[in-house]
């Protein structure tokens, strides 16, 4: 197979590429920065090219020279910086999506695999949540995942294109998110007690917060994929791990590191922005249908982020 990745250096993206050309696949990146988040040597493999989805241009050659049989596109601005510099939110989430389908439709890419985000939810609703709750997002980011997935739904009722999306959770993963999103906390909260010994967090203790293990959100991306169309009753699944307060969390972290200072020093825009996600969201669709199981727990998550992050054991 061979896969071009919009944001193929990110977090998710660089860890993607890797396991895409571990099984054998072609893969060319496409990001701002030919430096993965995440090095290794299979991403060594990866075909690096700078550029970015909102130069239509650059996203045009990136397909016509490659000739994918799929595109990953994870580029996005997260909601931090969405909030701070709505310009820029709009020409990458919203522009850079349709140069994406528009370059798919075009020039022959028969598949998308596009990255949502469970802040496509407002606040007050029963959970747990299905795919077909109305989503009314609390953020400029959440909004432009709205407009993303909307998009490619039209491109596959108009025109034929096989769009494939996930709603995630909050991603857990031992590299925190850039440009300030409102869920970098479920990586920072990590990194920091490691690091600094020490994490002001930002958001209300008694938020429920749905995260998910970045390895999930891999394999995910890779099932998704792989899976006969045939097989899809939907074009957008939730994928989730867990939903623990954020209290909780910081019990499972201080558990191991007894030492660390964690306190709350609240930020209302952002802790409000969390708040208003749902905690619970049914991935039932995404079990039956490709085969999606989360293998890690909010308890196999801290272990593994601490693990990677080297905290005593």
């Amino acid at each position: 197979m061979r896969a071009l990745i919009m944001g193929g250096a990110g977090s998710i993206g660089s860890r993607l590429s890797a396991a895409l050309v571990t099984r054998g696949d072609e893969v060319l990146s496409l990001d701002v920065s030919a430096e993965p988040v995440v090095p290794s040597d299979a991403f060594g493999q990866v075909d690096a090219r700078i550029g970015s989805v909102q130069d239509a241009a650059a996203v045009d050659e990136a397909v016509t020279d490659f000739r994918p049989d799929v595109i990953f596109h994870l580029a996005a601005i997260l909601s931090g910086l969405a909030e701070t510099d709505s310009e820029l939110a709009w020409r990458v989430n919203v522009d850079g999506t349709r140069n994406v389908l528009e370059a798919a439709r075009r020039f022959g890419t028969p598949k998308v695999v596009f990255t949502s985000t469970v802040a496509t939810y407002g606040a007050g609703l029963p959970e747990p949540i299905t795919e077909d709750v109305p989503q009314w997002p609390a953020g400029l980011y959440g909004v432009t995942k709205v407009l993303g997935e909307r998009l490619g739904v039209y491109y596959h009722q108009r025109f034929g294109l096989d769009f494939r999306a996930v709603r995630l959770a909050a991603m857990v993963a031992p590299t925190a998110p850039a440009g300030g999103a409102a869920s970098a906390f479920v990586c920072d909260l990590f990194v920091n007690a490691v690091r600094e010994g020490r994490y002001d967090l930002y958001v209300y203790p008694d938020t429920r917060v749905p995260i998910v293990w970045v390895d999930d959100v891999v394999g995910a991306l890779q099932l998704l994929s792989d899976a006969d169309e045939a097989s899809l009753s939907r074009r957008v699944y939730h994928i989730i791990g867990a939903g623990p307060s954020v209290r909780e969390m910081v019990d499972a972290v201080q558990a191991r590191l007894p030492e660390a200072r964690l306190r709350f020093d609240i930020d209302p825009v952002r802790a409000d922005i969390v708040e208003s996600w749902p905690s619970r969201m049914d991935d039932s669709a995404a079990r039956a249908d490709w085969g999606w199981q989360p293998r890690f727990d909010l308890e196999r998550m801290t272990a593994a982020n601490l693990d990677a992050l080297g905290a005593p054991a």
